[in-house]
């Protein structure tokens, strides 16, 4: 083998590494336009209490940045928001807590005390985007 043969080789093994390794790296396109948080935050109050959210119903704008303070006057607590993935901690009564987040999606989504038996006795909402 003459020396251009085996540079040629070594060339295209190293240009073959160069592209396995550019493809391996790639992100996947992104097929949803990202939201845009719009303006202030539209801020929510829930108080718990045994065994229901006042309000039990929230709405908010797609794009909205929401903050919800959850305050916890009766009995241990926490909140969760389905499809959004979003919950504070279960506490005591006399706990205040807030949870920030991008209503980025429409929908209805369900929200609830994750205690076993509260949603069971009506410790649930909804998390309305339009």
């Amino acid at each position: 083998m003459g020396i251009e043969m085996k540079l040629s080789g070594k060339f295209l093994l190293l240009a073959g590494i160069v592209f396995i390794g550019g493809c391996i790296d790639q992100q996947p396109a992104q097929t949803t336009t990202p939201v845009v948080p719009a303006g202030d935050a539209k801020e929510f109050t829930i108080r718990e209490t045994n065994f229901k959210l006042s309000p039990a119903n929230i709405t908010v704008n797609k794009g909205d940045t929401v903050r919800i303070t959850v305050i916890n006057d009766q009995g241990t607590h926490n909140l969760f928001i389905e499809g959004y993935d979003q919950r504070v901690r279960v506490v005591s009564s006399g706990t205040t807590q807030v949870m920030e987040f991008v209503a980025d999606r429409t929908g209805i989504f369900n929200m609830w005390c994750e205690v076993p038996g509260h949603r069971d006795a009506g410790m649930e909402g909804q998390f309305i985007v339009r």
